[in-house]
């Protein structure tokens, strides 16, 4: 199994389709589907719910477009430069930079704060209705990191002052919701006081690591304030809900937020170590590898529900398992063994694409550009990464 020739012939893949494709809640993108759903809540939300479910991709037939989506943008971005700081191949780098031209000119930095992203197309879920490229904060902590990244391996000024300008978006433009002394909960999104754990870990990680870089005292506060409403909502059981409270959503706890949540905590813990920091960590994360994936490594749904192993959840597992074996080097055989269950059960070699979910009864053999190819090409990038810094570690020195 050659996963860097797997990488780049996804990178590939992804660039001859100009990065652009469907989104797993794209349904409001069709004509018929948004003249048929009118301002109505139920159908728009049904909408967005069903087509996201279907076993057949009919975004085709209902003349949805095919989108460059800037979470996408900014997945693989960082999959290239992953790629460049594993090889050295300047053409990686040049190609993630490219990316990140792109995603500049989608930033909505003119109408608020500082710079910020939303999805490329509407959205309407069980709390709030986005439209297209209206920033949230998901996206906007996503793209950021790209930038970050990119400021990490040229040591160029303009991409920090993108990481900065990002964070005053999310202090300035963002819900905070008050949860307490001394801890901090921001929306989803501008309008509504929904409150999802791991929409918080995200942003309170991009504020640690930009803290690091620039020893802003503002980012220090915010990040840790934030963590700590974030830990405060942890389970008896070292798990996430998706939300507070958590009947808010339907989703309890599933596999690649709760990755989020842990990924997050790992990224938080190398700017702000600490011993019971590190034990909430380690704890979760024995539940998460517990409790959400199956003995063959397949990623189950949610903690009670096998099915549909779906390809975030794959991505989510090698990415999550990858970084944690800087704390205990085994967990990089953990992020092996879901990408060999992945390229054997939902990548197609012939086409260099990775299908979206296998349930019970069979596979979704179509691709959704950002949740499957962008996630997957991340996750592999990095997990090669990772691997080539353990296997550094592993040569022997020399001393004269």
């Amino acid at each position: 199994m050659d996963v860097l020739d797997i990488c780049k012939r996804s990178l590939s893949w992804a660039g001859e389709n100009n990065y652009a494709g469907y989104s797993k809640f794209d349904a409001l993108s069709s004509p018929l589907l948004k003249w048929m759903s009118g301002r109505s809540f139920f159908l728009r939300a049904g909408f967005t719910f069903a087509l996201s479910r279907m076993p057949i991709n009919l975004r085709p037939v209902l003349l949805v477009k095919k989108n460059q989506n800037p979470k996408g943008l900014a997945l693989f971005a960082r999959a290239y430069f992953n790629l460049f700081e594993v090889t050295g191949e300047k053409f990686f780098k040049t190609e993630g930079l490219k990316l990140l031209d792109i995603l500049l000119g989608l930033s909505r930095v003119s109408q608020y704060s500082g710079h910020c992203w939303g999805y490329d197309h509407p959205w309407q879920n069980s709390e709030f209705f986005i439209p297209a490229y209206e920033p949230n904060t998901v996206v906007t902590c996503n793209a950021a990191s790209a930038f970050m990244q990119a400021y990490d391996i040229t040591g160029e000024e303009q991409y920090l002052e993108v990481c900065r300008s990002a964070a005053e978006f999310i202090i300035a433009d963002l819900n905070y919701i008050d949860v307490g002394e001394n801890m901090l909960c921001l929306s989803y999104d501008l309008h509504s006081s929904w409150k999802v754990i791991n929409v918080n870990a995200m942003a309170s990680s991009f504020m640690a690591k930009l803290y690091k870089i620039t020893g802003d005292a503002r980012y220090e506060r915010r990040s840790q304030s934030i963590m700590r409403w974030v830990i405060s909502q942890r389970t008896p059981y070292e798990a996430w809900y998706y939300t507070d409270p958590p009947e808010a959503s339907s989703i309890t706890h599933d596999n690649y937020h709760t990755g989020f949540v842990l990924d997050s905590i790992f990224d938080y813990l190398t700017v702000f170590p600490g011993t019971d920091m590190k034990k909430v960590y380690m704890n979760a994360l024995e539940f998460y590898k517990r409790e959400l994936f199956l003995p063959n490594w397949a990623p189950k749904w949610m903690y009670d529900r096998d099915y549909p192993n779906d390809i975030h959840g794959c991505a989510q597992g090698v990415i999550t398992f990858a970084k944690a074996s800087a704390i205990d080097a085994s967990y990089l055989d953990c992020s092996r063994d879901i990408l060999e269950w992945t390229i054997r059960n939902l990548y197609s070699a012939s086409e260099s694409r990775f299908y979206y979910q296998k349930g019970r009864l069979g596979t979704k053999k179509f691709t959704l550009m950002r949740w499957c190819q962008a996630w997957m090409c991340y996750a592999i990038s990095l997990f090669l990464r990772i691997e080539a810094d353990e296997k550094d570690k592993e040569k022997p020195t020399f001393t004269s």
